[in-house]
Order: structure tokens, then C-alpha cells, then sequence
């Protein structure tokens, strides 16, 4: 039987590029000096950045390291640990460390937001926690409705990706009512011509409260899900999932996602939009 380290280096190499980056973090080093010098080279992690990886990062509107583009390594672990900010500081790009396959976030600028642009209503801050330049703060609406897209030409083929509404609340007195209200939240898939694609996905209408219910609305808090806590000190919620096919490459499918309370329409006030994140689940 032959021993892995008696093939040459670009075999080597080849065979380590299909597994996920994950196994050559967690492992190459344990084997042998060659084998963790092969692990880091070029060609081993060229294979687990995005084809057009290059020409992302060429459009990013913020300061990236230039010293990191000699090595296709720590050009991987960059992208991994700080999102890229695009498109006028609106959008991020990252990868997930695990698999390598695209992460991204639209920005409150980047999303369709329902009087968004009456100051009565929102107004834009800077908030530091945020990734992106300002933020979306809710001053006083009862009709909420939240929606943002994105092309799965974006996305990484055959995986399937979850959409999450990245959201905090801004410190103040006052009622917020999102304890009283449950938001709905759903992802939608559209085709070229702009209607869903019923064949293909069936989105699912999902029910959150952005806030513990309060007590009058305790009897109907099974009705609705909860949010959970970021790393950042943030929170999120699932507002769906959707599996982009490996023939998708080429068409034009749009991911809508969705977040309304206009049914019981309580004023609202207080909330801090940070955008919808979309990351690979598997």
C-alpha cells in the first residue's frame, strides 16, 4: 500500500482541495512538516474560495489588508473572520469557515422598507455595533413591512441557506408594542418574471415576537417564535430556508424575504434593523 506522503506534492494537494477547510484547519498539521506545508499552499485553498472571489473582493468599498492577497490561505481565513462591505457599504460578503461557501448580508439600506425615507417615521443612525455604516431605527409606525432581496446566482450551488433578520432595540422609555404584536416572516422565490415559483418552493409563514410577550398577550405567545442571541451581542430570527439547486446557475431566480405586522397594527417604535443575513446551513 502506497503511503500518502510518497505522491507528489500536487497530488497531495488535489486530493486535499475535495475535502472542506475545516479538515485541513483541524488536521494537516498533525500528519508531517510536508504535509502541513502542501495544506497551506495555493492550490489546495484556490479550490475552496468562490470562482469569482477576486473579483468580489476588487468591488469592496472598505480597506483590506493588502498583504493577505500573496496567500490564498489567509485570504480565506480573512474572509472568514470580517465580512467585506460592497455596493456603497449596503451589502457584506463573507465565507463560512466550515465549508468555504458564500455568506451574505443586506444592509437596512439595502432593503425595501415601508416609509423608510419619512424621517417621522425612521430615522438613519450610526450604530456601533453594526457592521455597516447606519442603521434603520423605527421611530413610530403601525404598519411595519420589511422586505429584501437577492439573486441566487449570489449564492453558493447546491446548498441550502438560511435567511435570518438581524435586528436590536434602541435603549429609551416608551412602548415598543412588539410584545404585544407577533411579527410574520416568510422567503419567498421568484422567477424571471417576478412570480413565484410554486413548483420549486413553497414558503413557509412564520410567526415571531421580536419581544417577550407581555402579560395580555401571554395566552397567545405559543403562537409565536422567539428570537436568540447573536455572537456580535445582536439578535436574529429564521425567517426561512431555501436550497439553491446545482442548475440554477444562469437563471434568474430572486429570493424575496418578508417581515410585516399589519394585521393588528399597534404603533411600534424603537427597533434597530441591521439587515438579513443569508448563511449556508448545509
Amino acid at each position: 500500500m502506497t503511503n500518502i506522503l510518497e505522491l507528489p506534492e500536487e497530488c497531495i494537494a488535489q486530493i486535499l482541495s475535495l475535502t472542506t477547510p475545516i479538515d485541513v484547519l483541524g488536521s494537516s498539521a498533525l500528519v508531517s512538516k510536508q504535509f502541513l506545508s502542501i495544506s497551506n499552499s495555493n492550490p489546495v485553498w484556490a479550490g475552496f474560495l468562490p470562482p469569482d472571489c477576486d473579483d468580489i473582493v476588487s468591488q469592496s468599498s472598505g480597506s483590506i489588508p493588502r498583504d493577505i492577497f500573496g496567500s490564498k490561505k489567509d485570504l480565506f481565513v480573512y474572509l472568514c473572520r470580517f465580512p467585506i462591505l460592497l455596493e456603497n457599504n449596503t451589502k457584506s460578503f463573507a465565507l463560512d469557515k466550515r465549508s468555504g461557501k458564500t455568506c451574505y448580508m443586506l444592509g437596512s439600506r439595502a432593503l425595501s422598507i415601508i416609509w423608510g425615507s419619512s424621517p417621522e417615521y425612521w430615522s438613519w443612525e450610526s450604530i456601533p455595533e453594526s457592521r455597516f455604516p447606519e442603521c434603520a431605527v423605527l421611530e413610530n409606525v403601525c404598519w411595519l413591512d420589511i422586505k429584501g432581496r437577492i439573486h441566487t446566482t449570489l449564492l453558493s450551488p447546491n446548498t441550502t441557506y438560511g435567511a435570518y433578520f438581524v435586528f436590536n432595540f434602541k435603549v429609551y422609555s416608551g412602548s415598543t408594542s412588539f410584545g404585544r404584536a407577533p411579527v410574520k416572516v416568510s422567503v419567498l422565490a421568484l422567477g424571471e418574471d417576478g412570480l413565484p415559483i410554486d413548483d420549486r418552493h413553497t414558503p413557509e409563514v412564520k410567526s415571531f415576537y421580536l419581544k417577550s410577550p407581555n402579560v395580555r398577550s401571554r395566552r397567545r405567545s405559543s403562537l409565536g417564535e422567539r428570537p436568540v442571541a447573536r455572537s456580535d451581542g445582536l439578535m436574529e430570527i429564521e425567517m426561512g430556508t431555501y436550497r439553491v439547486e446545482v442548475d440554477e446557475k444562469g437563471q434568474n431566480v430572486v429570493l424575496e424575504m418578508s417581515l410585516k405586522e399589519i394585521e393588528l397594527l399597534h404603533w411600534k417604535s424603537g427597533l434597530v434593523v441591521h439587515g438579513i443575513e443569508l448563511r449556508p446551513l448545509c
